[in-house]
């Protein structure tokens, strides 16, 4: 959600947007803006709200931070149960949810009908490439580019098994600089920093695969000319839709700080 705060200050101060790309949430606010008129963030957000109610609430992580024996107990279930449900199946989320989201988000609309050129990113489990949607349904590649392995089904598409684009690219500021940019903005919404600790063999694995994104995402980000990085304050965790205010808050933020150097790479580039 923050993207949505970047968006709506580069709007707001006239900032020309020739193109835009994509992966996971990126995608999906990208493709929302830019071909449903109606979606600002007010509009994401209450999309959102109603989303939450879907949202199986052993997926819904405690408001607080709790050392608790009942806080310990709940999120062991939560572990133990999210590998049955994925042992047993795709996911631990309904195929439907995002069918049927996507499809009024984006007005069954495909991308080419995008008011801006819009590229959308996923990947092949099978081959192991980055696939670029360009054209076609923007619904289906919107499911593609955000369903995350074992949360939401991958798509089945054209002899592909298809999952989040940003497994290789979380920023593809690479994406929009191929299709024509001059001047890239990248928007890195990650949090990721040093562990205090890593307590046991789980959070050692997990740490591995962060690690390994994060190196992953800096050799894209080498595409970017301006790197836009919003700072929450405190830790916004994934399915909690209650701090979705705060991280349009944040993205409108980091947006404001960025806009001298946007408005000098600007000058720079019409001289």
């Amino acid at each position: 959600m923050a993207h949505v705060g970047v968006m709506s200050v580069l709007k707001r101060e006239d900032i020309p947007v020739h193109f835009i790309a994509g992966s996971s949430m990126g995608a999906i606010v990208a493709a929302a803006l830019t071909l449903n008129p109606e979606y600002g963030s007010q509009k994401l957000k209450l999309l959102l709200d109603e989303l939450e109610d879907s949202i199986p609430d052993h997926l819904k992580v405690p408001a607080e931070k709790s050392n608790s024996l009942l806080t310990k107990l709940r999120l062991f279930i939560n572990v133990e149960r999210f590998i049955l449900d994925t042992l047993s199946g795709w996911s631990v989320l309904p195929e439907d949810l995002a069918k049927t989201t996507l499809k009024k988000l984006t007005l069954d609309k495909k991308i080419e009908e995008a008011a801006i050129p819009l590229a959308i990113v996923s990947v092949d489990l099978l081959s192991g490439e980055k696939i670029v949607f360009k054209d076609g349904p923007a619904a289906i590649a919107l499911q593609a580019s955000s369903a995350i392995p074992g949360f939401l089904p991958p798509v089945l598409y054209n002899d592909m098994i298809l999952v989040d684009g940003a497994i290789l690219d979380v920023v593809p500021a690479d994406i929009t600089r191929d299709m024509g940019a001059d001047i890239v903005i990248a928007v890195d919404v990650d949090q990721s920093g040093p562990r205090p600790q890593i307590k046991n063999g789980l959070d050692a694995f997990l740490r591995a695969v962060e690690l390994s994104a994060q190196y992953n995402k800096r050799q894209f980000l080498k595409d970017a000319d301006i790197i836009i990085h919003p700072d929450f304050g405190r830790e916004i965790v994934t399915f909690d839709v209650s701090k979705a205010e705060d991280c349009i808050s944040a993205g409108v933020r980091a947006a404001e700080i960025a806009l001298p150097k946007i408005r000098n790479l600007l000058d720079y580039g019409l001289k």
